[in-house]
């Protein structure tokens, strides 16, 4: 691994805690020596990338970040407005654009349809890369060997219908690599469907675009989200999407 690679590593590990990490911790969740996290972090404070936490021992994220999260931000979401309003109007249900952030996939940005989801989804809100279609959609994107990596062995139960068992979902990942195309049948949510297609973004980025509605309008609305998806991203295979939508 090289010097970018261990410091992301160890970035990606902060961002993904809830409380602050030592020096320990760090090593056990990376699986680096703990010299070499002892390394990395000294590096990163220095830069005020990470800092020491004020209430309790271990590090957390710092404001040498905020000015590559915030150009980062504004761009990603100029590049992308546009489409997301349009795919929007086409189908009348909420759009959303999300990116991975470490273990986890985060909304970025949000167009609402006239019949607003509320406490469903909101810009900001993180969901596991397994039980959302976004997620799934990202990790279409990676090799195997990175896919084993970010996916833990055991997978959460959201509903009665997320997948939990690994090798499952590396299945579904290979049936989402072909047809370009995710779906979440009341996987995170009960009453919520969802589908979405992953893509580099014009920013350079990794990224994903779903349409998420209500699963009484699901069966009727299905077809033009995959067609609206499908002009986002020409490698979506109409058929093979509406297969696993269980429309063909």
């Amino acid at each position: 691994m090289t010097d970018i690679g261990r410091a992301t590593t160890v970035l990606d590990v902060i961002a993904e805690s809830r409380r602050a990490l030592t020096l320990t911790d760090l090593a056990h969740r990376t699986g680096l020596p703990r010299s070499t996290v002892h390394r990395v972090i000294q590096a990163l404070e220095h830069e005020l990338y990470v800092v020491p936490a004020p209430e309790r021992p271990g590090y957390v994220l710092g404001p040498g970040l905020l000015k590559f999260g915030m150009n980062a931000h504004l761009g990603l979401l100029a590049a992308n407005r546009a489409q997301l309003v349009s795919v929007a109007r086409e189908v009348g249900e909420n759009v959303e654009l999300a990116v991975f952030s470490g273990r986890e996939v985060v909304v970025v940005d949000q167009v609402a349809s006239p019949e607003r989801l509320k406490g469903v989804t909101q810009v900001g809100k993180s969901f596991s890369l397994h039980a959302s279609c976004i997620g799934m959609a990202l990790l279409a994107q990676l090799p195997d060997e990175r896919v084993m990596r970010v996916l833990p062995e055991r997978l959460r139960r959201f509903t009665d219908n997320t997948v939990t068992d690994r090798a499952d979902a590396l299945a579904v990942l290979a049936t989402v690599r072909r047809s370009a195309v995710a779906v979440d049948l009341e996987e995170h949510d009960l009453g919520i469907c969802a589908l979405a297609t992953g893509m580099t973004g014009p920013t350079g980025a990794l990224q994903a675009v779903a349409v998420v509605m209500p699963t009484h309008r699901f069966r009727l609305k299905a077809r033009v989200a995959v067609e609206s998806l499908r002009r986002l991203n020409p490698l979506v295979d109409t058929r093979l999407a509406l297969r696993q939508c269980r429309m063909v």
